[in-house]
Formats: structure tokens, sequence, C-alpha cells
């Protein structure tokens, strides 16, 4: 009797949730296409917006002819390419930001596809962060951490982490660093074939991405976590395992996971699991700190971090709570060094492997900066870190790299009550666009392939990096590259992605050549007769796995011992 009366209350108990997660779920419909029909009805440009549908009859026709598994940042590049279809025909050019009404598939968003409309809120007024990124964050990090942070709190968290990200603090690091990106080109060496054949297939962004979690881990707190060579350690093993359960925001496709017991647990184990290996390791980097020590292998991020909250207030240096939030602020790293720079270096092989007048560009200049030897490079760059600064059409080919191929652009909070404007010369001068209930997000994939404001846009000119007369056509326009974004609230870790990538091609190409493998990889797979996904004719294209954009099937790859 009392098993079936608990068996009772508990389906009773389902049944009451099922009815106020629906009840919520129609609530929030309501208001959010409300909101969305007032707007249409005061005449601010906007898609046609359906009264119960909202947008999502007009994002399904634009999305149907794109791959299941294809990133959401497509959206954005097929509105600004087909605006004049989608927009009545009284306007004359594409509205500077396009909002959308996806719900319940997504929060309500406000898309800035001009540079200077993005500007307006990351630039001349510094806005929030979007709430959703604390809610991602949050079962990783707590919200101790800098991207998690609000107003003074943030600038006093910023303030500690742009000294560790420094580019003084970077290069004093190289040496150390180095070690890391060696292991990968010798990895990459091995792969290739005999007698200058080409290897067997392999995929490279999974490469890519345990080389850039050795390499922050390396940066952050100076232990070699060896992903490359070596099973995963723990800590990584759960942050990788935790990455997919995090949660943007609630829709009705993961809703659900609110409450599966599960899902709470696994986010609870791995987070301890990582907690339990970072905390005794910074633990120890605090007390040589304190005793004076020196740290052995140089000045990590961690001892910048500990050492400044010190400075700030002695009472605080050895307190659980500085533990703490250096411990976030390690897991927050690792987490934001590493997903980003392995996509972007995935398609800088892609580079590689289709530009051979770019490569033989980067090739000259390697020889002539770091010597004729390319294995001679990393001890050349060792005894001289400075030289990484040195190679200005290497950098330029990674600017472009990110221009064409961008990861996820930022998005942000406006208070109630506030607007966006057009930007002069856009169109729509002075037109008030408001921003309640939408997260506004920087188009920033849609704006780098804008013909406005950028000459063949589609096509891979690292030129347009290295003209400094502003009257070049292809000299980059005012706000219109945010790979990192712009303003205060940029990408913190910039600077060690770029000096990281940079070392990457330094050591690379001149020793490799490097080839995409579909054929071989669809023979691996059985896979030869079924039907290829693209995405405009072409294979590589991003996916959406969880948060920022991967690369369709980790980018299969050959490589071969370059001949020269």
């Amino acid at each position: 009797m009392a098993i079936e009366l608990s068996i009772s209350h508990a389906v009773n108990a389902a049944g009451w949730l099922l009815a106020a997660t629906v009840l919520w779920f129609g609530y929030r419909a309501y208001v959010v296409r409300s909101h969305f029909q007032r707007l249409q009805r005061q005449g601010v440009p906007m898609l046609p917006h359906h009264p119960i549908l909202g947008h999502l009859g007009v994002v399904g026709k634009l999305m149907k002819d794109m791959p299941g598994d294809v990133h959401g940042d497509y959206l954005m590049l097929l509105i600004q390419d087909n605006w004049r279809t989608l927009f009545d025909e009284k306007y004359t050019a594409c509205p500077p930001a396009v909002y959308l009404d996806m719900w319940p598939a997504s929060m309500p968003f406000m898309l800035s596809l001009h540079p200077d409309m993005s500007a307006q809120f990351t630039q001349d007024v510094n806005m929030e962060k979007a709430e959703a990124q604390g809610h991602f964050l949050r079962p990783l990090t707590s919200n101790l951490d800098v991207a998690s942070s609000h107003g003074a709190a943030w600038k006093k968290l910023r303030r500690r982490m742009n000294l560790g990200f420094s580019a003084q603090a970077i290069r004093a690091r190289l040496p150390a660093l180095m070690e890391e990106v060696e292991v990968f080109r010798d990895i990459l060496v091995s792969r290739a074939g005999k007698n200058g054949a080409w290897g067997t297939v392999f995929t490279l962004e999974e490469l890519a991405t345990m080389l850039t979690l050795d390499f922050i881990g390396r940066f952050t707190f100076d232990v070699r976590l060896h992903e490359q060579t070596s099973p995963l350690t723990p800590m990584t093993a759960a942050m990788l395992d935790t990455l997919p359960r995090l949660r943007v925001f609630t829709h009705i496709g993961n809703v659900w996971s609110l409450f599966n017991p599960w899902v709470t647990y696994k986010l609870w184990s791995n987070v301890r699991c990582m907690d339990a290996y970072l905390a005794p390791r910074l633990e120890e980097r605090r007390a040589a700190l304190t005793a004076g020590e020196p740290p052995a292998g140089g000045t990590t991020l961690v001892d910048t971090l500990f050492t400044t909250i010190a400075a700030e207030s002695p009472a605080d240096a050895n307190t659980t709570a500085t533990l703490d939030y250096v411990v976030a602020e390690t897991k927050h790293t690792l987490f934001a060094g590493h997903e980003t720079t392995a996509f972007t270096l995935a398609w800088l092989f892609r580079t590689l492997a289709t530009e051979p007048t770019i490569v033989a560009n980067m090739m000259a200049e390697h020889d002539a900066v770091l010597g004729p030897d390319p294995d001679a490079a990393a001890d050349r760059l060792r005894d001289a870190p400075h030289l990484i600064g040195q190679l200005p059409y290497t950098t330029a080919v990674i600017k472009e790299s990110m221009r064409i191929h961008t990861n996820v652009g930022t998005l942000r909070a406006a208070p109630p009550g506030a607007a966006l404007y057009g930007p002069a010369g856009s169109g729509y001068d002075g037109v008030a666009f408001p921003t309640d209930m939408c997260v506004l997000w920087d188009a920033n994939f849609a704006i780098h392939r804008n013909p406005a404001y950028w000459p063949r846009p589609l096509e891979f000119v690292p030129e347009r990096w290295l003209t400094t007369d502003k009257d070049d056509p292809l000299h980059p326009r005012r706000n219109a590259y945010r790979p990192f974004e712009q303003g205060p609230r940029n990408c913190v870790g910039q600077h060690m992605a770029m000096t990281e990538m940079t070392m990457v091609l330094a050591l690379v190409v001149r020793t490799l050549e490097v080839e995409e493998a579909w054929a071989e990889w669809d023979a691996k797979r059985g896979a030869t007769h079924k039907k290829k996904a693209t995405v405009w004719g072409d294979r590589l294209y991003q996916v959406s796995k969880h948060g920022p954009p991967h690369v369709k099937d980790g980018m299969p790859v050959h490589v071969r011992l370059r001949q020269r």
C-alpha cells in the first residue's frame, strides 16, 4: 500500500509539473508574440511576423535547404543575403537590426547586421552580457568568473585578467608554451606517409582541441596535461562531459533537463572532479608565492591572479574565497581558451590545403624571419620570443581566416526601455529599434561577409590587413572586424590565441602539406554511397554541437612531408 501511494504521489507530482511547464510556455509565448506584434504595428522594420508562429515559418523556409546539423550562425547570413525578398518592398536597404522571434525554440533576438550598430552596445555603451551567459556558466564556475560578472565587480576582475593575459606575460611564457606546439607538430609529422606519400585520414579539429587544452593548461597554471599524447586527465574528461550538459537558455528542446536527476548529478560530479584536480595544484602555487619562492616555470595566469589579489587586499590573499575564485577563473579560461581556437586552427589548415600562393608567401616570410631551416624555428623563437610579433603576413592570414570563418558573436542585454538607432548611411538613419525583451546578438559572421564593408568578401585576401592607406578600398572599415569582439568586454585572451596560432603556423607551414580527405573519410565510415551534406557545395561547414560552432566531422585530413 505504501509503495502504491508513493507511486501515485509521484505520478501526481509529475502531472502537476508537466501542467505547470505547459502553462508557463504558453504564457511566455503569448507575451513574446504580443510584443513583436506591437512592434510590427508600430512600423518597426521587421520580418513578417505571424501572431501564432512568430518568425518560425520564415526561418524554416530560409533554413530548409541547410543540413540538419548546421550551426545557427548561417541564419544571419541567409537573412543578409535575402533581405530583398524577406522585407517589405518599401525598404530600400537591409535593416541594420533584425528581430527574430523563434519562441519556444530560442529566446527573442535582435541581430545587429551593421558594424556601427554593434558598436552602440559594445563600444559606445558597454552593455552587460546577456543573462543567458550567466546561466550557461553557473554550473561550471558558480558565476565567480570575469565573464559572468557585471559593473564594478567586472572592472576589478577584468583588470586582473588583463595583467595575466598581457602581451608581455604571454611572450615570457613562450619558451614553455613552445613545447606544447612542438608536440602538435611532431604528431602531425608522425601522421605523414612514407617517402612523400599522404598519410591516413584523421580529424584535425580533435587534434587541435588537444593542443589548445595543453597550451592553455600550461599557460594558466604551468602543468603539462599531456592531452595530446595520453588519455584525458580526469579534469579534462569531466570538463568535456560537462559542456554539452550546460544550457545557454531554457527552450522546448532542453526544458526537461531541468528535472533530470542524472543531468544534475553529472554536472555536480564533473565540477567536483575538476575542483579536486585544480584546487590542490593552485593552492601549492599560492603557498610558494606566499613563501616568496619564484615560480620555477615562470609567472602563470594564476600566479598573476594570486599576487594581484594580495596587493589589492592582503587580508584576502590566503582565504578560501580567493582560492575558489581562482579555481573558477581557471575553469572558465580552460573552457573559453580551447574550443574557439581549435575551430580557428581547423579553418587555417583549410587555407594551407587550398591556397598555395598564400602558403608560399608565408614560407618566404618564415625563411626571412626565422631562418631557412624549418626544424630550427622552435629554438629560434625560444631564444628570441619577440620574433613571433614580426610575422605580419602570417598574422594577416590568421585575421583573414577569422574574418571569413567567424566563431560566435557576443550576446548582450540592454536596459529596460533602451533602443538602438540606425547608423548614418545605413538607409535607416536615426530610426529607433527598441530592444525590450530581446537579447542583442552581434551578427559578426554576417558583417564579416558583407560586400558593403569588405570588398571581395568571400575571397581570401590577407593583403587587406597589410595596407596602411585608409583610402585603399581594401583597408578594413572601422568597427567591421569583430572576431574577438570590440570594446571593453572584448576577448581577454585574444593575444594568447593569436600567439598560439602564429606559433603553430611557424612550425607547420614549411614542414607539412595538408589536404582534406573526404573520400578516404567516407570509405573509412562505409558512407561512400550516402548523400553528402554540404553548405553551398562545401562539405566543410560550421556545425552545431553545444555552444560555439565546430567544423563538420572534425575536418578529415591527411598530411605529407613537404618537399622543398
